[in-house]
């Protein structure tokens, strides 16, 4: 990835354009068309995906009301970690099943992904205890806080790590890939790799966990280096997604 990463570095600038035009539009042409030719995605796009969703939750004869609480509940815990109890009492959902169900729904009709602790010492997923859940695009992710909220999600270090463990997630869709916690936590894991997401200022070798993991990736806004003791690789999110 190294050696990848230094032949794109002076593309760096354009891919961050790229990257920022992206946490706001997603892949959808219609949101990219109108961010680029009139500087705003109108509101009316918003509704257009929000409705998608709750058609078809409506033809799987669900809840669209449990339904907004389910989204309510992933936009106030997104990228932190969750219990479905936790989810069922914030937003008053009568069961820790009945949330189960409806994330489970959500991830079929690829809107979000669940994501689930990751076990170090067995390289393993485990699916009862603490997840996370990450909306497979960014532009779903503003059109669900446009109708929930009335504006879209505005913390835009959050959409990035959104971005990238999705975008890891469907390129290793074969591995188990998960997110490990314990007095620390780290953003993604596989195998014997460790992945952690800073996107902000001045990032450096300390801004990755104290995880005994063999293969370490700090994805930072701008810094990139390698700390050859560590096997610690900092590598800026735009050129690590475009390696991907």
């Amino acid at each position: 990835m190294l050696k990848g990463a230094k032949g794109i570095i002076p593309f760096k600038e354009e891919l961050d354009y790229l990257l920022l035009k992206y946490t706001k539009c997603g892949g959808f042409p219609r949101a990219f068309y109108e961010l680029m030719e009139k500087g705003r995605i109108r509101e009316e796009t918003y509704e257009i995906y929000w409705n998608w969703i709750i058609n078809d939750i409506a033809k799987l004869e669900r809840s669209e009301n449990i339904t907004i609480g389910a989204l309510d509940g992933i936009l106030k815990n997104y990228c932190t970690k969750f219990s479905l109890s936790s989810i069922a009492k914030e937003v008053e959902i009568g069961s820790h099943v009945t949330v189960r169900e409806y994330l489970e729904i959500l991830e079929n009709l690829f809107v979000l992904r669940n994501f689930y602790t990751f076990d170090l010492n067995k390289s393993r997923v485990i699916f009862r205890k603490m997840r996370k859940a990450y909306f497979i695009d960014p532009f779903i992710l503003h059109s669900v806080s446009y109708k929930i909220r009335g504006v879209p999600f505005e913390d835009e270090a959050k959409i990035v790590e959104g971005i990238v463990v999705e975008t890891i997630a469907r390129r290793l869709e074969k591995l188990k890939v998960g997110f490990y916690h314990n007095h620390r936590e780290i953003d993604v894991c596989f195998k014997n790799f460790g992945i952690e997401v800073k996107w902000q200022e001045n990032v450096d070798e300390r801004d990755f966990p104290k995880v005994n993991i063999k293969n370490k990736i700090l994805v930072s806004k701008d810094e990139f280096d390698f700390i050859k003791e560590k096997n610690l690789a900092i590598v800026p999110a735009s050129i690590f997604l475009a390696l991907l």
